[in-house]
Parts: C-alpha cells; sequence; structure tokens
C-alpha cells in the first residue's frame, strides 16, 4: 500500500503549471504538496493504511503552525478536478472580488440550482427545500440551500433550528460578504431561532463562519465511504448500489467489507465536520 504515483504526479503537475510556486513539503508518510505557501494539500490514495486520528493531528499539527492543511483523496481529485483547483485558487487569494452588497438575492429552481452546485461544489448538489442565489449583473455567482426549520424540543416549546447545507461560489470569484446577505435573507423569510450548519474538516478550519457571527459548537466523527474503484464513485454504506446489496443479502459467508472488496470497491473516510450555530 502506499501512494500512487500516478496521482502524485498528476496533482503536482498539474498546480505547478497553475501556481509555479509549488513544493513537495512532506513525503513520508504522508505526501503533502505546499502551494505558494498558502495552502497545503496532504494527498491521499485510495489504497492506505491510514486512520482517521492520524490525519486529524497532522491537521491540528498545521494549524497551530497558522497553515491550512487541506486532505485530497484520490477519488476526489479524479471526478472533482475544476473543483478542486477553484478551492485552491481561492485559498491562494487569487479571486476576483465581487461586492455582496451589489448583488441580489433570487429564489432558484431545481434544475438551475443542480447545474450551479455540480459544477461548482466538491460534494455537488442535494435535494433541499429551500435555494437561493446571488445575482450580480444578471450572472449567477452565488448559490445557498437551507433545509426547512425544524421544531427543537429539547431547546424549548417553540424552538425551531433551519440548516444551511450548501454554500457555493461561481469558480475565480469570492461574493465579499455575499454568505451572510444570502443568510440574513433567508432568516428573514423563514421564522428560526438558530441556522446551524457544517464545515468539512478535510477542506476548511471554518474560519469563516466564525466571521459571520456563528458559535462553534462541536465536532461530528469521521464517516466510512465505499468507493468503485472502477467508477470511482464515493457512497456511503446505506447507499451502496443495490445490486451489491442485493449479493450481500443472498450470501451468508462474506461480510461486508469482504464483499465489497472482492467486487472492487475500497474503504475510505473524512475526518468529520466543525458544527456551528447563528443565534437569531
Amino acid at each position: 500500500m502506499g501512494l500512487n504515483p500516478f496521482f502524485q504526479e498528476d496533482f503536482f503537475l498539474t498546480v505547478q503549471g497553475c501556481y509555479q510556486t509549488v513544493a513537495t513539503a512532506q513525503t513520508d508518510p504522508f505526501y503533502i504538496v505546499a502551494i505558494k505557501e498558502k495552502v497545503y494539500v496532504n494527498l491521499i490514495p485510495l489504497n492506505n493504511a491510514f486512520m482517521p486520528e492520524q490525519l486529524l493531528s497532522l491537521q491540528a499539527l498545521y494549524a497551530q503552525r497558522g497553515a491550512l492543511l487541506v486532505n485530497l483523496w484520490e477519488d476526489v481529485w479524479n471526478n472533482k478536478r475544476e473543483q478542486v483547483l477553484s478551492r485552491i485558487h481561492s485559498f491562494c487569494g487569487l479571486n476576483k472580488s465581487l461586492h455582496g452588497r451589489k448583488a441580489t438575492v433570487a429564489d432558484l429552481g431545481i434544475a438551475q440550482t443542480k447545474s450551479f452546485l455540480e459544477a461548482h461544489h466538491l460534494q455537488g448538489y442535494i435535494k433541499t427545500k429551500y435555494n437561493l442565489g446571488l445575482v450580480v449583473n444578471n450572472e449567477l455567482v452565488a448559490v445557498a440551500c437551507f433545509a426547512a426549520a425544524r421544531p427543537m424540543p429539547s431547546k424549548g416549546r417553540h424552538y425551531k433550528s433551519a440548516e444551511l447545507i450548501r454554500f457555493a461560489t461561481k469558480a475565480g470569484f469570492t461574493v465579499v460578504g455575499g454568505l451572510g446577505k444570502i443568510t440574513k435573507h433567508f432568516l428573514q423569510q423563514v421564522a428560526a431561532n438558530d441556522l446551524m450548519t457544517y464545515s468539512d474538516r478535510d477542506w476548511s478550519l471554518g474560519k469563516g463562519y466564525d466571521k459571520l457571527g456563528f458559535d462553534f459548537s462541536g465536532t461530528t466523527a469521521p464517516v466510512f465511504f465505499y468507493v468503485d474503484t472502477k467508477t470511482m464513485h464515493r457512497y456511503y454504506a446505506h447507499r451502496l448500489p443495490k445490486k451489491i446489496l442485493t449479493a450481500f443479502n443472498e450470501q451468508n459467508v462474506l461480510n461486508l467489507d469482504d464483499l465489497l472488496t472482492q467486487n472492487g470497491f475500497l474503504k475510505v473516510f473524512n475526518t468529520g465536520n466543525l458544527k456551528y450555530h447563528l443565534y437569531t
């Protein structure tokens, strides 16, 4: 087991062609690439022996140095290359800035939301109750997706909590004040006592939510996934292909992990999320 040299070379040469100021920061046991001394990318091959705790410790070490380290899995690079490069471009401070005060908030349909998120968000589209966009000069430059406010009896008889599930800006752009504007608009339309959201620890230290007045409220545990090495598609355990689950239920010899291994799947994980609340 170990780093896929094709993955390593492909990523390194790609970012070197974009930024020039690229160097290998560490090679054992991790392979970490430094880009413009702004962001450090830990390349994680599908075939590895790492545990979540190792990656969390690595992230903490870099955070103590004031540096952002992101974990880039081989399947994510394979399937979301443009979105990965867009995030790196943003981290390097190279995006064009647009002012949120010049934007108008618009209600979006499913098709428009899905198209934007598939193009500009690492995790793509997910069905939500409310889809809002920011429009500047008739151009959609950001999208935010919210779940409906739901009762939280543990916090009070009439307490309701909503959730920000997705936020993405168009590649190459940073909308200054954009998330704050779209969040304020949402909370004016939907009555909620708080707005909850998650920040992906593989990619973020959560500083953007801190600046917007969100309160940090904890972390979530790492989540395990299965990657089909033929398609590089990542699945939650409860959303595996039907033919795989049927094959598993029709036999009683192998456990699920072993059956998946025989069918070309590898088990991967993320480092969990940072959880935030904005109280109204």
